[in-house]
């Protein structure tokens, strides 16, 4: 059953509701988020007449108050209705229903074999080279050598070690370790004995490995020396923990890029590795997807913990699993375990909704339910109609969480808006300001 037919069916559902209880309509995808943006108003709006005017000061003061336990109030209702639509979005829902398996399909047991390997990393420290291998070596049904890859990582560390004494930079300033990164991702490189190290480039071809999803990983940017928003952040990870620096991964609408605190904890950096600059928030703002509600609830621009990141190697490999073979009860078991560790996680709520589309799709054409019989039909499946409402709870809690689509050609429009500011500057003041904290205390 295709798409089209799909939204057609829900389409004339919309008769049934008071019968059956279905929602109104379904959207293709979720949409952005209803809910108001609380605390986008300013109570001293000038754009409408004072109320406080002509009020004693003991007067104002009530208003005032009263006002922000409104406002208190709403903030809580609207949390409240947050945490349940979410908590029935990641429980687990059991239904006789199931997708056509790929268990036995040729290259499937790389991925259990996989998913066992990163769950082991679960209660205990984990290397990020190690996560990311594992995810990648299961795509390429275990031929690649790990001894290699690590060699590489190894030897890399060494040379950005070695160019950082070179520069005098303090090396105990995690300031300093990140800039020395942020030189190796996007500056040409010489050491002293003669080694020479070019900035890794951003790929434009299939940049969502749409045709090869090999696109997306650090095997192909080390082989390469190209990337893109996916593998260029991870393989920064890598080298962090090579270097023993701190930094972490963070997300915007279709892109994920790096955050990293000053030597104090007390501010935050922001690094865009596929265009080489230091963002500000202001500048990652700027795509105009993302919503006061996604930042509040940690969607977007929030530093990811080493819980969070598991997690999002537990996406990492079942998109590639779908990839390689499509969707099954595989890929609900790991995304749910991804949401248990990163409840939050749009990728993986975006997974499982897709995942219960796709079972909704299939019980219906196997129900025989389609545009013209869905009224007098679906009512004697109750099981199929609880599917059908489990896929809505997980659009639900996507739209309350603030979630916005943003189109390819607008992202493809905000890469390139980010690297026309390479040179401008504000850049320019950053970096100056980043090189002051790097240098030993002797030198400043």
């Amino acid at each position: 059953m295709n798409k089209l037919i799909f939204l057609l069916i829900f389409g004339a559902m919309q008769s049934m509701v008071a019968q059956v209880g279905l929602p109104n309509i379904m959207p293709k995808t979720p949409q952005a988020s209803t809910f108001q943006q609380y605390g986008s108003q300013n109570i001293m709006s000038n754009s409408r007449p004072n109320p406080m005017y002509g009020m004693s000061q003991q007067q104002r003061n009530k208003a005032i108050m009263a006002e922000v336990e409104m406002r208190q109030k709403q903030e809580a209702e609207y949390r409240k209705r947050v945490q349940g639509l979410l908590n029935e979005a990641v429980s687990h829902f059991s239904t006789p229903y199931s997708l056509p398996s790929y268990h036995n399909e040729k290259g499937a047991s790389n991925y259990r074999k996989a998913f066992k390997r990163l769950e082991e990393m679960e209660n205990k420290p984990f290397s990020v080279r190690e996560a990311v291998f594992t995810v990648e070596n299961a795509f390429y049904e275990q031929e690649r050598d790990y001894g290699e890859f690590e060699k590489v990582i190894q030897e890399t560390g060494n040379f950005i070690k070695q160019k950082m004494q070179e520069f005098g930079y303090n090396p105990k300033s995690n300031v300093a370790k990140n800039l020395i990164l942020f030189q190796f991702f996007s500056d040409t490189l010489r050491t002293k004995n003669g080694l020479k190290h070019l900035p890794l480039k951003y790929d434009f071809q299939d940049i969502y490995g749409k045709k090869d999803w090999s696109k997306m990983f650090v095997t192909k940017l080390l082989e390469s020396s190209t990337g893109q928003c996916h593998s260029l952040p991870l393989l920064y990870l890598m080298l962090v923990e090579e270097i023993e620096a701190v930094a972490h991964l963070s997300r915007s609408p279709n892109h994920t890029y790096i955050k990293f605190p000053d030597d104090n904890g007390m501010k935050w950096h922001n690094v865009e590795l596929t265009s080489h600059i230091l963002t500000t928030n202001a500048l990652i703002l700027q795509n105009g997807y993302i919503k006061a509600e996604a930042i509040q609830n940690k969607l977007y621009m929030h530093p990811l913990s080493k819980r969070e990141l598991l997690a999002h190697m537990y996406t990492d490999l079942v998109m590639g699993y779908e990839k390689k073979f499509g969707s099954d009860k595989f890929t609900e078991e790991v995304t749910q375990k991804a949401l248990q560790l990163h409840p939050t996680s749009i990728t993986a709520l975006l997974n499982k909704s897709n995942y219960y589309t796709e079972m909704v799709q299939h019980v219906f054409e196997q129900l025989g339910i389609n545009k013209e019989n869905a009224r007098q039909k679906l009512p004697n499946h109750p099981e199929a109609l609880e599917l059908y409402r489990t896929m809505v709870k997980q659009y639900k809690a996507i739209d309350a969480l603030g979630y916005k689509k943003m189109p390819d050609e607008m992202y493809q429009e905000w890469l390139r808006n980010m690297q026309q500011q390479r040179n401008n500057q504000e850049q320019k003041e950053m970096k100056k300001q980043l090189n002051k904290l790097t240098k030993p205390i002797s030198k400043l």
